[in-house]
């Protein structure tokens, strides 16, 4: 069992400025300085937890790690403002779930983990590009929605 979701309400709305860059405003400062939220993850072997990150950081790290599982390896999410990670091994059919934090590790399938990643990015596009249309056109948008297409 996975849960991978964010919460709409939570979401600290950009400036009037960061609206006009929307377009053109680079990767780097879009995952980071925009769209922040509360996400939550949980997985069997440990109880759902609650983070407040910058969405599209937090769902470019779980693309990139469903599809180093995909291909074999593990995956991670860091988080830039601290030294806290939570790293994905593939162990037999199932993956295992390590916070750097709590030694208690959680497992859910990896066929399982690779849909939850597909749809929190696909519902989590979705949502930005719905209140800010012009985010379709930044490259940004257009990277995380290539590596959510690879997932499918």
């Amino acid at each position: 069992m996975i849960l991978l979701e964010f919460d709409r309400d939570s979401m600290r709305e950009p400036s009037e400025s960061q609206i006009a860059k929307l377009k053109s405003v680079a990767d780097g400062q879009l995952r980071y300085a925009y769209f922040e939220m509360k996400v939550t993850l949980g997985v069997d072997g440990f109880d759902a937890e609650i983070f407040r990150v910058p969405v599209l950081d937090f769902m470019y790290c779980l693309l990139l790690s469903a599809r180093e599982i995909r291909e074999g390896g593990e995956g991670c999410v860091s988080f830039t403002e601290s030294d806290v990670l939570i790293e994905f091994f593939p162990h037999g059919s199932e993956l295992k779930v390590q916070r750097s934090w709590d030694v208690v590790p959680g497992f859910c399938g990896m066929d399982e983990f690779v849909a939850a990643v597909s749809r929190f990015a696909a519902d989590g596009l979705e949502f930005i590009t719905s209140k800010y249309p012009t985010f379709r056109d930044n490259p940004t948008f257009q990277k995380l929605s290539q590596l959510r297409s690879e997932l499918m």
